[in-house]
């Protein structure tokens, strides 16, 4: 890797001290390599000049987003899991692989937590994987290309009411459901929201979709993981509450009338995630479960 973005969520890393870090372990690294470039958005310019002070960003280049992903080889992401959504959102349909540095509660989707920049180094010469995870399409009537990396949601406008929803696969009817909303994640998203409504926890290295009710009215409304090569329509069928909303990673929202269906399939597009440890998913997974405690 020679040139590595930067982003940071603000709300997360406080006085941009993550930010500092990460530039300052790089800037070790580029002592000892030559030809490695720091990018930053340069959206966050200010902010990060006014905190850290020019003498600390001196060997950062701030960029447009659209031209900072022409550039980059990989990003740096300081945050929690939203945080990393939000930057698969920018990255994804560029290629560019992400690193996750975790600042938040869980960090699921995080390769390093922020007193491991040292493994940095890795990065820099090439000793590293990517895990390529699969996303999803969403299509509703008049807007398609819509994707996600976690899961598309829908729901009520508001919490206190129950939508009808039915549920198709291939073209055929699998189930109806009356509930309070429908998950339908990639095995990405399967340790998310849908993990806290009953769903199964998939392989992310597997192409697969999970489909979770939450709080169904029915003893039989069970979670079902369907071929990632299948067509998923979900429509709409709540005269009482005619308008329900999709949600793409719990950001975008999008209105979804009575009678309409949204359709759902496997995208073209994948989300890279670097890896630089050894451990995996299922450590991982165990150790999360336990922090969460």
């Amino acid at each position: 890797m020679k040139n590595i973005g930067i982003y940071s969520n603000a709300d997360k890393d406080k006085d941009f001290a993550g930010t500092a870090a990460v530039i300052g372990a790089l800037g070790a690294i580029r002592l000892t390599r030559d030809g490695v470039g720091v990018f930053m958005d340069i959206s966050q310019e200010c902010a990060v000049r006014d905190t850290l002070g020019e003498d600390a960003v001196r060997d950062v280049v701030f960029l447009p987003e659209c031209e900072m992903t022409r550039t980059i080889d990989v990003m740096i992401v300081l945050g929690g899991d939203g945080t990393l959504l939000k930057a698969a959102r920018r990255c994804s349909p560029a290629g560019i692989p992400l690193l996750g540095i975790n600042l938040g509660r869980v960090g699921y989707m995080a390769e390093l937590e922020i007193n491991e920049l040292h493994m940095l180094g890795r990065l820099i010469d090439g000793n590293y994987n990517v895990e390529s995870r699969m996303m999803l399409d969403a299509a509703i009537p008049g807007k398609s290309g819509m994707f996600a990396l976690n899961d598309a949601v829908l729901g009520a406008e508001s919490v206190f009411r129950m939508v009808d929803i039915e549920l198709c696969c291939d073209g055929k009817i699998v189930n109806h459901y009356r509930c309070d909303g429908l998950i339908v994640s990639t095995p990405t998203g399967s340790t998310a929201y849908s993990l806290s409504a009953g769903g199964p926890v998939i392989d992310p290295c597997m192409d697969a979709i999970a489909v979770t009710p939450v709080c169904a009215h029915s003893l039989s409304a069970a979670p079902i993981v369907f071929s990632a090569s299948s067509v998923l329509e979900v429509r709409n069928l709540s005269k009482r509450s005619p308008e329900m909303y999709l949600s793409l990673d719990g950001s975008e929202m999008f209105r979804v009338g009575y009678g309409e269906s949204v359709r759902i399939t496997k995208s073209p597009l994948s989300c890279g995630f670097v890896r630089l440890k050894d451990g995996g998913f299922y450590e991982v997974l165990r150790r999360k479960m336990a922090e969460s405690i």
